[in-house]
């Protein structure tokens, strides 16, 4: 909702901010539909961020729900139109089953817009308990993401690949 993109930026701008955090490589932003079954009636603009961090998995999900409230998102609305959504994805060797946080997400495997865009800032991402890698599963599903450019982001250039740097 919103400026998306901006808000998007700005918010892994106050993320890297933050002493104990730091912005290893961002994904270019994907555009997809609203999932089936929701109630979201416009596009979501979708990325990942590779991040370095001292925090626990949980004291980062309480900084990013925290983010997200201060951008005016509810909680307890799902596959719903909201100005921003933070998800912990993957933590390296961490695997966590709680009422609060699921690690990995279970989503992953199932939405092409979360896999295709962790896989381009982590493409040897592995399952922490399996050690199956991300990058040999089938392809996820739904529709295929559209990319529309980098993330505007002042990430090191030495943590970009190559061809990210011209």
């Amino acid at each position: 909702m919103g400026h998306r993109r901006r808000l998007l930026e700005t918010t892994l701008h106050r993320l890297s901010a933050m002493r104990e955090i730091t912005l290893l490589r961002a994904s270019h932003w994907v555009r997809t539909p609203p999932m089936a079954g929701g109630t979201a009636r416009n596009w979501f603009l979708n990325g990942v961020a590779l991040l370095h961090t001292s925090l626990e998995p949980l004291q980062l999900l309480e900084r990013c729900i925290a983010l997200e409230e201060a951008a005016g998102r509810r909680r307890g609305l799902f596959w719903a139109d909201r100005p921003l959504d933070l998800d912990l994805l993957l933590v390296e060797d961490v695997a966590v089953e709680s009422p609060v946080l699921t690690l990995p997400h279970p989503g992953i495997v199932h939405r092409r817009f979360v896999l295709e865009p962790l896989l381009q800032v982590w493409p040897d991402a592995v399952h922490p308990q399996t050690g199956v890698p991300y990058a040999s599963l089938p392809s996820a599903s739904g529709p295929k993401p559209v990319k529309i450019g980098l993330l505007a982001l002042h990430a090191p250039s030495r943590y970009l690949a190559p061809s990210e740097t011209t």
